[in-house]
């Protein structure tokens, strides 16, 4: 905690407790006046936490990217099978490692939408 965030948590802490202590004898004016600025420290505390937390989340993301820029770039995978190029996306060989979604043959109404969006695509570059 910071010492800014401490001193209103602290303050805020203080001044409910003796509110609550002139409740307790029925000083109620007193009461309101202790809870009343108790509560003009709370938000200050809390601004100062969640700032602190943020200061935190961006130090410990930086860290992260300098780290993964020290690693360089990510491997391209590869292949998922043997046959993966003369397949023409039909489902592959039995040590294929690519979803079963990725490996079925689209039904011909499914392949007609395809050639038409690729066709439309091709129509407008």
């Amino acid at each position: 905690m910071t010492r800014h965030e401490t001193a209103r948590a602290l303050g805020a802490t203080v001044l409910t407790t003796a509110g609550a202590v002139t409740a307790f004898h029925h000083l109620w004016w007193e009461t309101g006046v202790f809870w009343a600025l108790a509560l003009v420290l709370v938000p200050g505390a809390i601004r100062e936490r969640r700032a602190r937390h943020g200061r935190e989340r961006r130090a410990r993301i930086e860290a992260e990217r300098a780290e993964l820029a020290t690693r360089g770039p990510a491997p391209l995978p590869g292949p998922c099978c043997r046959i993966w190029k003369s397949s023409e996306g039909a489902a592959h060989g039995a040590d294929c490692t690519r979803p079963p979604a990725a490996r079925t043959i689209l039904r011909d109404a499914e392949q007609r939408v395809l050639d038409q969006l690729d066709d439309d695509t091709r129509d407008t570059a």
